[in-house]
């Protein structure tokens, strides 16, 4: 596996994208979003980089159990939960690495972080 940023694209072995559900972490300045300079990102490298480290604690050689929830261009938008049974997208929250998304919190479903 291999980890973009804290909400995705975490690429798995077999060549599938995910994009961590209901979770927005911050965008290194050469995506997308922030290239278009859309406010709703925040947009900063050393916070980007210190969320794709926590994410990459969090899942790098370990199997995780995901649920396709949707789709978000061309990565599956997945509901994942680590080995020890906690949401990723909780883990991801508790350890700082990203933040609810609440309007894809509630989309998704996600419930309440325990």
């Amino acid at each position: 596996m291999k980890v973009h940023d804290a909400d995705g694209p975490l690429w798995c072995r077999n060549g599938i994208k995910v994009r961590v559900a209901g979770v927005q972490a911050p965008d290194f300045q050469s995506s997308a979003p922030c290239r278009l300079h859309d406010l709703n990102y925040v947009c900063d490298d050393a916070k980007a980089r210190a969320s794709q480290r926590i994410a990459a604690r969090l899942v790098l050689g370990k199997a995780l159990n995901c649920r396709p929830v949707g789709r978000s261009y061309q990565r599956v938008v997945a509901r994942c939960t680590l080995p020890d049974g906690r949401s990723l997208s909780c883990a991801l929250i508790a350890a700082g690495a990203a933040s609810r998304w609440d309007n894809y919190w509630r989309r998704y479903k996600m419930g309440e972080c325990r």
